[in-house]
């Protein structure tokens, strides 16, 4: 085996990517090495809270062999595969950091290929449960008696609340739930009392609290008085599968 050197993602190790129009085609790729006979073994981390792609190309009938997802601070780590380029895709308009590292060593014949491949894996790290922006910022205002959504997601998504605010300025009853795209299968969050003017919050876990009904689900409220009342609610549309 022969020590050919290291690896880093654009020169430097971390990069910031961004995002084509088009997500099925690579925002960034680089050629990792030219020779099959050479072994990567190393890691590739998304940096951002965002969903991207990285796809694997080898060589000869191996081209594009994986096309993996890397979720919110996920890393793909590689060991003694034999690697022509990588390709990183980010969603449009986005610019996420992604790191990659590793090292290049070259089996210098038969015997000494045919051991690294045997050795040879591909696993998946996710060090933290799963993280999402806060880039939804949704107000609501109400002065009345009624039954209504602070946010509604869409058929291929769901909503992942992170903080809500309530604020009223007289006495005011509320219920927060979630339920389905129906308005069924409810399921409640909290019951906020204010015996007068004021604000209350609530604070999630860094993963969020996501909807049971999931895709298509609705977080939804109830006031009991007709005072102005004021909802906040920070949190971010989790794409299916997420």
């Amino acid at each position: 085996m022969k020590f050919l050197g290291m690896w880093n993602l654009g020169g430097g190790g971390t990069e910031t990517v961004l995002g084509v129009a088009n997500f099925n085609l690579p925002s960034h790729t680089e050629n990792v090495c030219y020779n099959e006979k050479t072994m990567f073994s190393g890691q590739i981390t998304n940096l951002s809270r965002e969903l991207i792609h990285v796809t694997v190309n080898g060589f000869g009938s191996a081209q594009s062999f994986h096309r993996h997802d890397l979720r919110a601070y996920e890393s793909l780590t590689l060991k003694n595969i034999p690697i022509a380029s990588m390709s990183i895709y980010v969603p449009p308009t986005l610019s996420c950091g992604v790191h990659g590292m590793g090292s290049l060593v070259e089996c210098e014949d038969e015997d000494e290929y045919s051991i690294s491949l045997a050795k040879s894996s591909m696993t998946e790290a996710l060090p933290n449960s799963p993280q999402f922006n806060t880039d939804s910022y949704t107000r609501i205002a109400v002065a009345a008696i009624q039954t209504a959504d602070i946010i509604a997601s869409g058929t291929l998504n769901d909503y992942a609340l992170y903080k809500l605010t309530v604020s009223a300025d007289a006495a005011q009853t509320i219920d927060i739930f979630w339920t389905n795209a129906a308005n069924g299968n409810v399921q409640f969050i909290t019951r906020i009392d204010l015996a007068g003017a004021g604000t209350y919050s609530i604070d999630f876990d860094p993963a969020y609290l996501r909807n049971p009904n999931r895709q298509g689900g609705k977080l939804r409220y109830t006031t009991i008085t007709a005072a102005q009342t004021v909802i906040d609610s920070i949190g971010h549309i989790v794409l299916e599968g997420q």
